[in-house]
């Protein structure tokens, strides 16, 4: 049998109070209330069990607490691990996390915005395949973008510096030896995997003085089925330890489906073929052979996009803010340190 619900008349007859001083205390507003008067509600409430009508609030103050949080891949860690810090920075106040994954459909976005437009959040928290700037803006709640978004002047964004953490994983590539460099990104919608990444290899591979040749540059999706297209397509060069000593991936799922798919092939990462992942999900460090990569701080994304949401929803006037947090390289055993006489044949 359920416990009966405690109501705010119990809670203030406990305390010794009105019921108006108990509303106060737990309403959202707040209000004036003496430290004793204070010191009791809240006993009363630890004694007794009491929990706050979120619903009744709701209907006083037109608020659903409720937040929404679409990242587009929760299978993806990185991406799991985010949505979970963001749910326990808004659990404490009071904020209950809707969280939708798009596996980078833009239906279903589309889908998560008509629930959106109809306001049943307070808040979004977005990582968006279409990056309709204009579209988030008029959805009617405040909102927070997570990814490093050049277009979204005027919005929140929270993400990594998708450029550093690139060009810290290429120069490691160089460090070692590589000179032949491909690179496995995404045509996804947004702009980080598509032009940031790119854009970091091009102007890299200029300052060092290396071709470009169009071929290394695959477009792939960034989950386990594009790991392993991406292994046979590489493999399917003419020629291809001619052309390629190394690859950089979008993200570690896509590094490690690759580094499978080759081993099937015979290929041996770390040995026939360096390859560098960026993320450092869990599964980077458990890999055969462990994968080195370039790691994303997933819990302070998560917490400080929580944290931009928080005081968006208490200020919406603000000036918008961006933070960009930086790449940090992991060094495991899926990259090769070529000998001398190996560079020199580059």
């Amino acid at each position: 049998m359920s416990k009966p619900k405690i109501s705010i008349h119990e809670v203030a007859r406990l305390a010794g109070v009105s019921k108006s001083t108990v509303s106060r205390v737990v309403s959202e507003s707040g209000g004036s209330v003496s430290p004793k008067a204070l010191e009791a509600v809240n006993r009363a409430i630890e004694q007794l069990g009491y929990k706050r009508n979120v619903l009744a609030a709701g209907l006083r103050t037109q608020k659903t607490y409720m937040v929404l949080v679409m990242v587009p891949d929760i299978a993806n860690p990185f991406w799991s691990e985010i949505a979970r810090a963001i749910q326990d920075k808004l659990e404490p106040e009071g904020y209950s996390v809707v969280i939708g994954s798009t596996d980078w459909s833009e239906f279903r976005e589309e889908r998560y915005y008509e629930l959106a437009r109809s306001s049943r959040f307070d808040g979004l928290i977005l990582n968006s395949v279409t990056d309709n700037i204009d579209l988030i803006k008029d959805l009617g709640a405040p909102g927070v973008l997570i990814g490093e978004r050049s277009a979204a002047q005027d919005i929140d964004t929270v993400g990594t510096d998708t450029r550093q953490a690139a060009r810290v994983a290429l120069d490691y590539l160089y460090e070692t030896g590589h000179r032949r460099i491909a690179l496995a990104t995404s045509e996804h919608g947004s702009e980080r995997y598509l032009s940031l990444r790119s854009q970091a290899y091009k102007e890299f591979l200029a300052e060092k003085g290396l071709p470009y040749d169009p071929e290394l540059v695959f477009s792939v999706n960034l989950d386990e089925e594009g790991g392993r297209e991406l292994a046979q397509r590489f493999l399917a060069l003419p020629n291809w330890r001619d052309k390629a000593d190394a690859l950089l991936c979008g993200n570690d799922i896509l590094a490690i489906a690759a580094m499978g798919e080759f081993r099937a092939f015979g290929i041996i990462p770390g040995v026939d073929l360096s390859i560098i992942g960026m993320d450092d999900i869990p599964a980077a460090a458990q890999t055969y052979p462990s994968l080195t990569t370039v790691r994303k701080p997933r819990w302070r994304l998560g917490t400080a996009a929580a944290e931009f949401l928080l005081e968006r929803m208490r200020n919406p006037g603000k000036p918008a803010e961006k933070r960009l947090f930086p790449g940090e390289l992991i060094i495991r055993d899926s990259v090769s340190r070529k000998r001398k006489n190996d560079e020199d044949k580059s």
